[in-house]
């Protein structure tokens, strides 16, 4: 392979380089190794986001900031006959996402960090042209009456969204109309949307009763529905494309399903199925006659829950490979073509996962790479095949040096019960060295997938200023398995939280921790899980940092004005959490606020005064409990911010205040 270089066309702009790229331009400026990287190295904006080829693979648009002004859209000439250029830059938004509709169209959702949260104000959507000189606008952003570009043109509410690809050929794409009913969703009803002239037409004659999501093929017709005619209840329906003809194929309790639809390819439904050896799912075909999984499995991920990504044809509904995320993201191509460029691009690139995507993957020609690894936020470069040369388009970062950075490794180990617990640490100490101070960070959700194989700006943060960061994937966290999963269930401040612990004395056992120096951190359930710690195990923490973080479970059945749906209060949060009526003692015994009087380490309390998720009363009641109790929080309320932090200039105070907080307390 010929030597890496930076993309000629792309970099060979002189005065518009600084708009493009904001002036991140040439080699990477090298650090002093003593220097770890300034706070807003890790929280400020990305020069790049993103990148995507055209169906061709001629053109790509990178979405790129930094320069002093918003995220925007950049158009490539790969074959450089003709100049890059900016597509798309807005004066009061950021684009926030993107993708090409056809070779002559793409469409766009934006976002505002000056706008409060939650302020019913959608990201919208809207379509340009490759030449940048028609834009329209196709989903509004608020209720508001809007002029378009066409007279009679239609511009539908902020009640619709992007769900799919349409048909391959067309300058249609697949809307949803979210329905609802006192506030909840009720159902989705899809539609064709013309990004030309904003007509839409029904995709779906016949639908089942109250349909929540839904699967397409790569032709764009609607071959699966998943009810909730029953809302406790995911009542699955298939068609063969006609959008009238349903058959139940399914019906599972929400909390336990056999199977769970993954995607169609042609007239193949791939689901995923909890079959590991402790409940790991595994991607599997649906056989129509037997109503069961086709056995054997097609993908697995041993350990871990595969989730996969299938990399399909739009033209032909061919299945190319599929990418399956693990302890790390892998491909697995089944294009002899494509499995050769990867094995090339894996060893120009070693030690890193590197994402390939071609635009036309029946006879690719060009090749979009995004490298990355657990101490590089990542790099995009384009690889030619003909010529087989790699040239860089642009790097996320450019302040991040991957030398300076920790990385993160996965490690396993028994809880107190024998319950396997997978515990992400980064900074540990070399060999030799003596512990470090500690932050147990724990992620929010809590049912989700805490920690991936990827570089992470807040353990990096964390790590850059001395700290060991431990990571627990308590019980309760998506990702290892059902077995795992279900041990979470009504475990609040319980063996969730011993997990906790015990991940913390792994690695004080592997000598990476100082047990006299921990501070415990997080946000959401996190933050929650910040506060039981120092309640719970008065003696382990030395302070706590809780942003937008529960005080009190009970609070989350009884504020009304919070965005969790009935549906969820009334089916799901009494098995995952507890039952407010039957289960009070134990909610309130596993309490932060209830307990506040047993909290005797500094905390810092930190909310977005919109936020819907976790609204300010719970930081309020927990900020006054503890003030009445003697040990008045460091308390700060960012004015608009919603649950989690979108403005720069809050990200950099908050973390300013952790690092001084931390350095205070754990000297």
């Amino acid at each position: 392979m010929k030597s890496t270089k930076d993309l000629k066309p792309f970099w060979a702009l002189k005065l518009a380089a600084c708009l493009v790229m904001g002036c991140s331009l040439g080699p990477i400026a090298q650090a002093a190794a003593s220097t770890p990287p300034p706070l807003e190295a890790f929280f400020g904006p990305a020069s790049m986001i993103d990148a995507k080829l055209s169906p061709s693979g001629r053109w790509v648009v990178s979405l790129v900031g930094g320069g002093g002004m918003r995220d925007r859209l950049v158009l490539t000439d790969l074959e450089g006959k003709e100049p890059t250029k900016i597509l798309t830059v807005l004066k009061t938004a950021d684009v926030s996402s993107f993708r090409w509709v056809n070779e002559d169209w793409l469409t766009y959702s934006v976002t505002s960090v000056d706008e409060v949260n939650f302020n019913r104000k959608a990201n919208g959507l809207l379509a340009v042209n490759r030449k940048g000189d028609r834009t329209r606008m196709l989903i509004k952003r608020s209720y508001e009456k809007v002029v378009s570009d066409r007279v009679g043109a239609r511009v539908l509410e902020p009640d619709h969204y992007y769900l799919a690809p349409g048909a391959p050929g067309n300058n249609e794409i697949i809307v949803g109309h979210a329905n609802f009913q006192r506030a909840d969703l009720a159902h989705v009803t899809p539609l064709a949307l013309d990004i030309e002239n904003g007509s839409t037409r029904k995709l779906v004659d016949a639908a089942p009763p109250n349909v929540r999501s839904w699967l397409f093929d790569h032709q764009g017709r609607a071959r699966l529905a998943d009810s909730r005619e029953e809302p406790q209840f995911s009542t699955i329906y298939w068609s063969p494309g006609d959008g009238k003809t349903w058959t139940r194929i399914a019906k599972f309790p929400i909390l336990k399903m056999d199977w769970v639809p993954a995607y169609v390819n042609n007239d193949t439904l791939f689901v995923y199925g909890a079959t590991g050896p402790k409940g790991e799912d595994r991607l599997y075909r649906f056989n129509f006659e037997t109503g069961k999984v086709e056995l054997p499995a097609w993908i697995a991920a041993p350990g871990f829950d595969a989730e996969a990504t299938p990399l399909v044809s739009p033209k032909t509904g061919t299945q190319h490979g599929v990418r399956v995320m693990g302890e790390t993201e892998n491909t697995v191509w089944l294009h002899p073509v494509m499995q050769d460029v990867q094995k090339k691009i894996d060893a120009a690139l070693p030690e890193r996962i590197n994402t390939l995507s071609c635009g036309a993957c029946d006879t690719p020609g060009n090749v979009l790479v995004h490298s990355y690894s657990d101490k590089d936020p990542g790099q995009y470069f384009v690889y030619q095949i003909a010529g087989n040369s790699l040239q860089r388009l642009g790097v996320q970062r450019p302040q991040i040096q991957p030398e300076q950075s920790f990385g993160v490794q996965l490690h396993r180990t028994p809880a107190r019960d024998g319950l396997d617990l997978p515990v992400w640490i980064t900074g540990a100490p070399q060999a030799g060295q003596p512990p470090k101070p500690a932050i147990v960070l724990v992620h929010g959700g809590p049912w989700v997938r805490g920690g991936h194989w990827r570089w992470n700006e807040q353990a990096e943060f964390l790590a850059s200023r001395g700290y060991v960061v431990i990571m627990p994937e308590f019980r309760g966290s998506e990702g290892y398995g059902i077995v795992h999963q279900r041990a979470g269930w009504k475990q609040w401040g319980q063996a969730m939280q011993d997990d906790v612990t015990d991940a913390l004395r792994f690695a004080a056992q592997k000598g990476w921790a100082d047990t006299k120096r921990v501070c415990i951190a997080g946000a959401s359930y996190g933050g929650y899980a910040a506060l039981m710690g120092v309640a719970k195990d008065t003696d382990q923490y030395r302070c706590a940092v809780a942003w937008v973080g529960v005080s009190d479970p009970s609070l989350m059945f009884s504020i009304h004005w919070s965005d969790i749906s009935a549906d969820s209060k009334q089916f799901a949060m009494p098995t995952l959490i507890g039952d407010p009526v039957k289960d009070a003692g134990m909610l309130a015994a596993n309490s932060p606020l209830v307990n506040a009087k047993r909290i005797k380490a500094p905390v810092l309390l930190a909310y977005g005064d919109k936020d819907m998720r976790v609204p300010i009363e719970h930081g309020e009641k927990m900020r006054d409990a503890l003030q009445a109790n003697g040990n008045a929080p460091e308390w700060v309320v960012y004015e608009g911010e919603g649950h989690g932090w979108r403005r720069p200039e809050t990200n950099y105070d908050f973390w300013g205040r952790v690092e001084k907080f931390l350095a205070k307390h754990l000297k």
